[in-house]
């Protein structure tokens, strides 16, 4: 079934959002179908991604709650953020540390429910790039890890969006092996696409990719870790912890909707129990409820690594938020800190079973 959806430019937010009209709708106004409206924010096309999310529309769930979810679709995660400033996103996707700029900026953005379990992602470095530099890969992943990134000075780096979290992750991993993110490494924002290509062609040197990007280029042979996991859990324990997607709510919109709040989350949260319940045959078939196209080998990589990192329960214990605030202020994302109580509620899920 077609879903409701509005495209917002990627420039000039706050102008377009009131020139494309959205402001015109009240967050949390009756639809024509007589259900309560809220509008998520996304970057796009999440298929395999947010699966609790999509599970719960391809299974109905926020209809069966009085639901209608309108997605607003915007280019990068600081780009929902504002959307989430201005009123015209009541949910978004985005990282915790972005979203912590809403806050510092004195808006009452937090993370309303868990996507990640935990954030697998390590940066990979191109094939083609290390050959043209005359570089054996294989020689190259036995070195010791700053001896490697010392070699990728003057590279190109993608990331997803400029000023969001994989950008100031990509920096910090630069900046403590010892290289100025600003004069020694290129940081550019490309399409998921485009990064992928990239790294095949050599145009991209490297990427902080998730899975299942990272794993499936360095299976490919298309691209070797600059750094592993395990060395990134070692070394940036605060960079392994950071999660990529979080559900992110404007909680005064939630504090004035608070049965609409508790019925999204309570929808979203069966989705996520579907999540784990079911194998990912069953979860691809539900996804092609809404996304028609899902019928490539890349789509069960995508569910089969977002399935195990699907949090039963749709939360973070104190210590993973914590870890995700203290990353955010070491990044320089944000200024000041946060206590868990001004990042974090599950006021609006449905409690736990015991």
């Amino acid at each position: 079934m077609p879903r409701p959806l509005r495209t917002l430019a990627a420039f000039a937010l706050v102008l377009s959002l009131a020139a494309c009209g959205l402001d015109d709708v009240e967050p949390g106004a009756a639809s024509a179908a007589g259900r309560d409206r809220v509008l998520v924010g996304t970057s796009g096309d999440s298929a395999g991604t947010q699966l609790a999310y999509n599970i719960a529309r391809a299974e109905g769930y926020f209809a069966a709650e009085g639901i209608e979810v309108e997605e607003v679709q915007v280019n990068g995660a600081p780009l929902i953020l504002q959307a989430l400033i201005n009123d015209q996103a009541n949910v978004g996707f985005l990282s915790l540390s972005t979203a912590l700029q809403g806050r510092e900026h004195g808006k009452n953005i937090k993370l309303g429910a868990a996507v990640q379990i935990t954030n697998d992602w390590t940066p990979i470095i191109s094939v083609a790039y290390l050959r043209k530099k005359g570089i054996d890969p294989a020689a190259f992943v036995k070195l010791p890890p700053r001896d490697r990134l010392a070699q990728v000075k003057g590279s190109v780096w993608a990331v997803n969006a400029a000023g969001g979290l994989y950008e100031r992750a990509t920096a910090y991993l630069a900046g403590h092996y010892g290289l100025d993110p600003e004069r020694d490494i290129e940081i550019i924002p490309l399409d998921q696409v485009n990064q992928v290509a990239g790294v095949k062609n050599g145009s991209v040197n490297v990427w902080l990719a998730s899975p299942p990007n990272n794993h499936l280029l360095v299976t490919s042979g298309d691209a070797v870790e600059l750094l592993t996991h395990d060395e990134i859990v070692a070394e940036t324990p605060l960079v392994a912890n950071a999660r990529s997607a979080e559900t992110i709510i404007n909680a005064d919109w939630a504090d004035r909707n608070s049965e609409v709040a508790k019925r999204f989350f309570k929808a979203y949260q069966r989705g996520a129990e579907f999540v784990v319940a079911h194998p990912v045959p069953e979860i691809i078939a539900s996804l092609g409820k809404v996304y028609p196209d899902l019928s490539d080998a890349r789509i069960t990589a995508i569910v089969e690594a977002n399935k195990k990192n699907t949090p039963p329960d749709s939360r973070h214990s104190t210590e993973a938020i914590a870890a995700q605030v203290a990353f955010a202020v070491a990044s320089g994302n944000i200024k000041k800190t946060f206590t868990v109580e001004e990042a974090y509620t599950d006021a609006y899920l449905p409690p736990v079973a015991p």
